[in-house]
């Protein structure tokens, strides 16, 4: 990547691709594509050295070819669509699906972002980035949205890094829109190839039950009962696996929590219970590069295929003029 190194907000590329950077005054640095607003780098000072806390795409043939959805924001849904099918409205519906027939995390994860607002607040600096969604832009969803995207490099009271996200989608249109929102981030904690020393802990206390497909069982069938908070060594564990009805901490934001009980270090992903109802976790077997050594940790608003659920219908409506939001952090401690 060809940046810049001084503190502040400047232009970057990738492989031919146009980024933003972002570079924090303590060291910390956050490479952000254009291409689907997708962040492809951030890294942190740890002893003297910047360290990657996000395993993105390593070229802009990655990029492309999406394998993973390494950091990308879903929008307007997250996971997966049934077949590419949803009714809304009292009108069918069909998008286009990949090559094994599945519509996976929205449309913009390819789409072309453009820059709205650069900030210096506090100790923090921040990018925002803009996109749109028109009727006829993408078969099979005729709505209108205006979709802001803004990252926000911090530190925290006790030094702590911390990485903000803010999805915010507006329905520009004349009609209620189904809007489910998401983040696709794959952490990664220095001195670790692989994630098999690592344990993570889910404030949940259910999980989703899926079909051969990897969709959720209809209605209430798709919650199953776990003692909270999930802890989960993950060694020899691979999964593919969503938690609901999560557990807000003494702050009001749900912590999932990716450690090393060798050195201390942690990664925690903070979601809004309100706002991101789902944690989806992804091991990352069937990565074509580096399978395992990073985890995806996705706050999403809904569990996969909401199009298609009659229990949170009323709550995918977004009306005309109407904002909805997906607020999250990601905190690297150090010990």
């Amino acid at each position: 990547m060809e940046t810049t190194t001084r503190a502040g907000i400047e232009r970057g590329t990738f492989d031919g691709e146009s980024t933003w950077v972002l570079n924090h005054p303590d060291g910390a640095r956050l490479v952000v594509a254009e291409t689907g607003a997708t962040v492809l780098s951030w890294q942190a000072p740890r002893d003297g050295e910047l360290v990657e806390l996000l395993d993105g795409y390593a070229s802009a043939a990655e990029l492309a070819e999406q394998d993973g959805y390494r950091n990308a924001v879903l929008v307007p849904w997250s996971n997966r669509l049934r077949g590419g099918r949803y009714s809304f409205g009292g009108a069918e519906h069909t998008v286009a699906t990949d090559r094994n027939g599945e519509a996976l995390h929205g449309l913009l994860t390819a789409a072309r972002f453009s820059r709205a607002q650069v900030s210096v607040r506090d100790s923090d600096l921040a990018v925002r980035l803009v996109a749109s969604v028109a009727p006829e832009q993408y078969p099979g969803y005729p709505f209108s949205l205006d979709v802001a995207v803004s990252y926000a490099l911090g530190v925290g009271s006790e030094g702590e890094s911390r990485l903000g996200v803010e999805v915010t989608v507006t329905n520009t249109g004349e009609t209620p829109a189904p809007v489910a929102l998401g983040w696709h981030p794959y952490l990664r904690l220095p001195g670790h190839a692989t994630i098999d020393d690592l344990e993570v802990v889910v404030p949940a206390r259910s999980r989703v039950l899926t079909d051969d497909a990897k969709l959720p069982l209809a209605g209430d069938a798709a919650l199953a009962g776990v003692a909270s908070p999930v802890q989960l060594p993950l060694a020899r564990t691979s999964l593919d696996h969503a938690f609901t009805d999560l557990v807000p901490d003494d702050d009001g934001v749900v912590a999932t929590v990716l450690r090393s009980p060798r050195t201390g270090e942690s990664l925690t992903v903070e979601q809004d219970p309100f706002e991101a109802r789902v944690v989806h976790l992804f091991t990352g077997d069937a990565l074509h590069r580096d399978p395992r050594a990073s985890l995806a940790v996705e706050p999403c608003g809904f569990m996969a295929d909401a199009f298609n659920r009659a229990d949170v219908a009323e709550a995918l409506v977004l009306a005309p003029g109407a904002q909805r939001q997906l607020v999250s952090d990601i905190v690297y401690r150090r010990s």
